[in-house]
């Protein structure tokens, strides 16, 4: 008599090996997107932060500026926001004088002459163009005041901001704005040297040029244009 065993039942080795192949590539993709989860969650918080401690290094800077009024010559810091929690983030400040283009008195000054000669020319009967000539040389010479008080009055102040990441390269955040100190302008602008005197000879000035290029349209327009010139 022949006794039969019962076969045992099971995975061969080529399954297993096959399984865990599957197996160990799920959990590589896995391990990927959580690893990548955790990297963008502390990138947002990072950046976030980065945002509200720059917003009061402004403020902190700001005060500053209050308390001690604007410096004339341009400011520059760094450091970094251990005493707030976050060593890892550094800062730097820079104040800084604006620079305003020097051509602008130019324009208009070549501008009014233009206007001054083609309204003394013989034949023009444009007391419009006569005008325009007058308050463009007017403009020309309070323009430099102004310019002047506007670049002593302005301060830009710029916070950046940077930190590393794990496997990135710095990261930076730049907050730039604008303050203003109204006292400054008008302190410029009531300057013997700049303000009043520069007021006063504009106006000197323009006068001047009125007269002149009046009496030259009056007497080229002849009667034609009564009483041109002294419009």
């Amino acid at each position: 008599m022949i006794r039969r065993t019962k076969r045992e039942e099971g995975f061969t080795l080529l399954e297993v090996m096959v399984s865990l192949a599957i197996l160990a590539m799920s959990l590589i993709v896995l391990i990927r997107i959580v690893s990548k989860n955790i990297q963008m969650t502390n990138r947002a918080k990072l950046v976030t932060v980065s945002t509200f401690l720059a917003r009061a290094k402004i403020i902190e800077i700001e005060d500053r500026i209050i308390s001690l009024g604007f410096s004339d010559i341009n400011e520059s810091e760094k450091g970094d926001f251990t005493n707030e929690g976050y060593p890892q983030i550094f800062w730097s400040s820079d104040i800084e004088r604006i620079e305003l283009p020097t051509n602008l008195a130019e324009g208009l000054q070549g501008a009014s002459t233009s206007a001054a000669q083609s309204s003394q020319s013989v034949g023009n009967q444009n007391p419009l163009q006569f005008m325009a000539g007058m308050m463009g040389g007017m403009m020309s010479m309070l323009m430099e005041p102004i310019r002047i008080g506007l670049q002593e009055s302005i301060r830009r102040v710029t916070v950046r901001l940077s930190w590393r990441e794990f496997g990135q390269p710095e990261q930076t955040l730049e907050v730039a704005t604008y303050f203003t100190d109204p006292s400054r302008l008008d302190a410029v602008m009531q300057a013997p040297s700049l303000g009043g005197a520069g007021l006063g000879a504009g106006a000197g000035a323009g006068a001047g040029a009125g007269a002149g290029a009046g009496a030259g349209a009056g007497a080229g327009a002849g009667a034609a244009v009564p009483g041109g010139g002294r419009r």
